[in-house]
Parts: structure tokens; sequence; C-alpha cells
């Protein structure tokens, strides 16, 4: 069996992956956004492949893990050490402000309601 001459870097495939997210897909198959802009993504994995690869990392959970947080940390103070100043942690402190709630319609206007809402709820008069 002849060797495939195509060869895909893990960190591209993952890159890839994550710009597909950042572009809005929902699901491996969706780095077929990237693959349609090659003059500005370069080459992009087959699905196949990126399944693949995403396989074989759930198989070494732990150590892929490990070497993930590894390398985020190193790139993180990389790039804050690049940033000097301007660095997220310049102030000695990093404050990370997590809101848990989620706003699905906001309306300036007095007892707005989404449309769906309005939909289920025939109009009577009386609030809802």
């Amino acid at each position: 069996m002849a060797a495939s001459a195509a060869v895909h870097d893990p960190g591209k495939i993952l890159l890839d992956v994550a710009l597909a997210v950042a572009l809005g897909g929902d699901c491996l198959a969706n780095v077929a956004l990237l693959r349609a802009e090659p003059a500005v993504f370069g080459p992009v994995a087959s699905d196949p492949t990126v399944s693949r690869l995403v396989g074989r990392l759930a198989s070494g959970c732990k150590r892929v893990l490990a070497a993930l947080r590894i390398a985020r940390a190193e790139v993180r103070e990389h790039v804050w050490r690049l940033a000097g100043d301007a660095a997220p942690d310049a102030c000695g402190q990093l404050i990370v402000d997590i809101d848990g709630v989620l706003v699905l319609a906001h309306s300036e206007k007095q007892d707005a309601r989404c449309r769906a809402c309005r939909a289920r709820r025939p109009a009577t008069g009386v609030p809802g």
C-alpha cells in the first residue's frame, strides 16, 4: 500500500478546528469552511483526517490535556511578554469575571416579549 503524499501537521489541524468554531462552526466537518478558501487558510485536512486526529487525541486524553495545558501556558507567557504593559496581567493581577447569565432577548420597550413568546400565547389584553 502506498503512503499518502499529503501530511497534515496535528497542530494545524487543531488550529483549523478552532478557526472553524470561531467562524460559527459546531462540528468537525465545519473545517470545510476553511477548505473552501485555500488562498487564505492554506491546505486544510479532510474530514476523515480531522476525525482520526480527534480520535487519537481522545484515546490519550490525560497525556493530551497535559500537553495542551503546557503549550497554552507557554504561548500565553510569550504573548503577554511581547505585549509588555498592555498585557492582561501587567498590573500583577489578573481578574477573570465569569458571568453565567444567558440573555436570549433584550428590549428597552416596556412589557416586550420575544416573537416566539407572542406566537405561543394569544394576545388577550391581559399581561402574560
